[in-house]
Formats: C-alpha cells, structure tokens, sequence
C-alpha cells in the first residue's frame, strides 16, 4: 500500500535517475521499467517538477466500491487504518489518493 515512505522512495529513485542516468537512452529506460523500448520524450525538467508535485502532494485514503471505479463515502481519511475501519462490507476496496497542493 502506498504511504509516505513509499513516496519518499520514489522520489528518491526520481533524483537518482535524474542525476544518474541518461535519459535519452531508450535501452536503459526499458530495463529498468520493464517495459518496451521507447524513447521517454521527458526532460530533465520534467522529473524534477514530478519530485516537487510529490513532495506538495498530500496522501489520503479512501473506501471505493469493490469495482474500484467509484469512492464509497464522499470522505478522505488520513491514514489507512481509519479508511479500513469506515469499510461497510468485504467488497470494499481501499484507495490510495494523491491530493495536490495547489501553486500559490
């Protein structure tokens, strides 16, 4: 489940490929996606403005129905915990939700 470490990491591994590796490099990309050979048509601005949303961003949780297309409760909670406690049934799913912080 995706909580504030998690994020912490990816950010972290958004610095490293940064700093790190080239990003014109399509071979590279693929590896360490795991996906096909593409060129990535992002630049070194795009990733850091990535790092900067994630570290605006606030974590929240959710109750969404079993299909995962809709929220249950028009609630966000906090930590996972209090979302699992608010769940009404077992097809009950629980979101992970990244609000933005606004620019200003």
């Amino acid at each position: 489940m995706l909580q504030r470490q998690e994020i912490m990491l990816i950010r972290a591994a958004l610095q490293f490929w940064y700093e790190e590796m080239d990003l014109d490099d399509a071979d590279m990309f693929a590896i360490y996606s795991g996906g096909p050979r593409i060129k990535p048509s992002w630049r070194g601005e795009d990733i850091q403005r990535l790092r900067q949303q994630l570290i605006a961003a606030r974590l929240r949780y959710a109750v969404c129905q079993s299909d995962a297309t809709r929220v249950k409760f028009p609630h966000l909670f906090e930590t996972p915990a209090a979302a699992t406690q608010a769940m009404t049934d077992n097809l009950d799913r629980l979101g992970v939700i990244l609000v933005d912080t606004p620019a200003g």
